[in-house]
């Protein structure tokens, strides 16, 4: 295992913390708290390093909150980090510790990873569906239970400790790690990762990686994609997935991790001698992939419709509401739905018009630039 020393002389460089203030207001200038410390960038900065150097951080507790997260709204427990100095440092972490997270990562472990996300894993599983098809007869999908949450900060901590020989940036790291705690109602509760946190996605992506070899090299596995903790892997058979299935349980076990009982091995879609679809699509990443086309899952293109609907309604369309088409289109663009985008989107939204509301936005920094002019064709 490689180690990494000499890292808390990168965290508190100039670079590292100038950019890291940048990265962490983006969308966030319109904020009192963000613009005081926006318009006094000298002296926050340098506190900011201050306040590094001294080293004696303390375990933040916070207010958590309930939100419905994602194109699926699920109910999700948030613990939001304070700007300063959490959000900040958060950002310094992992621009310090990106180089250790990269080196030996999976290239098909996507999520917070740049130029890894829904679409890059999109990608690798079509290709490899059209061109293996000996190979990909049945799929197991699954993922794990509870994963953010779950994950055992001491074993992560361990994990830091073999791979970082730099004890001040451990410290920065363990104050990160144990700021885990939050209040939600009348409840004190402790998440593994919290969801909210910057550093969260990096730190599980990073805590899987044993696992991800596990399962390309002692496994064997040829096809092998996880989004996050969603996983699916490819078979010839019933019988070999399920003998994997049991060993991914094992190994996941000696984490203090369990794969979710909702686990699936199936026949993967086909076409018949007679030209009759059969099998089942893989319900993955918010896509249905199929032998020989991607489709968008139908809650997302329900949704999708609803917002268009809503948005040609409007006589000022906000800059949340171009923000969120938008979002959708991408799903669109990517898949073998060109026709429902033409018939159910464009109709209904002028898509140009919502990218020069979210340029507009963003040039000012803010959400001042929240409405669509009047007059021409609708949104």
């Amino acid at each position: 295992m490689k180690s990494f020393n000499h890292l808390f002389e990168v965290a508190t460089s100039d670079e590292i913390i100038y950019s890291s203030l940048m990265d962490a207001s983006k969308r966030k200038k319109d904020r009192p708290n963000v613009q005081k410390i926006l318009l006094n960038k000298e002296k926050y900065i340098k506190k900011f390093r201050e306040w590094l150097l001294k080293g004696d951080y303390q375990p933040i507790k916070h207010i958590a909150t309930v939100i419905n997260d994602g194109f699926l709204l699920k109910k999700r427990v948030v613990i939001q980090p304070y700007f300063y100095p959490e959000q900040w440092a958060q950002h310094v972490v992992v621009k310090t510790l990106q180089p250790m997270f990269m080196h030996g990562m999976y290239e098909f472990s996507c999520g917070s990873v740049p130029n890894r996300g829904i679409h890059h894993g999109k990608r690798h599983l079509e290709k490899f569906i059209r061109n293996n098809k000996s190979e990909i007869k049945y799929v197991l999908k699954l993922d794990i239970r509870h994963f953010y949450e779950s994950v055992d900060i001491d074993l992560l901590k361990t994990r830091f400790k073999e791979s970082i020989h730099d004890e001040r940036m451990l410290n920065l790291i363990f104050f990160i790690l144990d700021s885990n705690s939050a209040v939600l109602g009348d409840t004190e509760i402790k998440e593994g990762l919290p969801i909210g946190f910057y550093t969260s996605q990096w730190f599980a992506n990073w805590f899987l990686q044993p696992f991800d070899h596990y399962v390309k090299e002692k496994l064997k596995v040829k096809c092998y994609v996880r989004y996050m903790d969603d996983i699916v892997i490819f078979g010839r058979n019933k019988k070999e997935l399920h003998l994997k299935l049991e060993q991914i349980k094992q190994y996941l076990a000696g984490m203090k991790l369990t794969v979710k009982d909702n686990y699936q091995v199936f026949r993967f879609d086909y076409i018949d001698r007679n030209g009759k679809r059969r099998g089942r699509f893989i319900d993955f990443m918010g896509f249905k992939f199929y032998r020989d086309k991607t489709t968008i899952r139908g809650k997302i293109f329900v949704r999708a419709l609803r917002k268009a609907r809503k948005i040609k309604a409007k006589s000022n369309p906000t800059w949340y509401d171009a923000s969120q088409i938008l979002s959708y289109t991408g799903w669109f663009k990517y898949t073998d739905t060109y026709n429902a985008y033409q018939k159910y989107i464009i109709q209904n939204v002028n898509i140009e018009a919502c990218k020069d509301l979210i340029r507009r936005k963003d040039k000012k920094g803010g959400k001042s630039a929240n409405k669509l002019e009047k007059g021409g064709k609708p949104m």
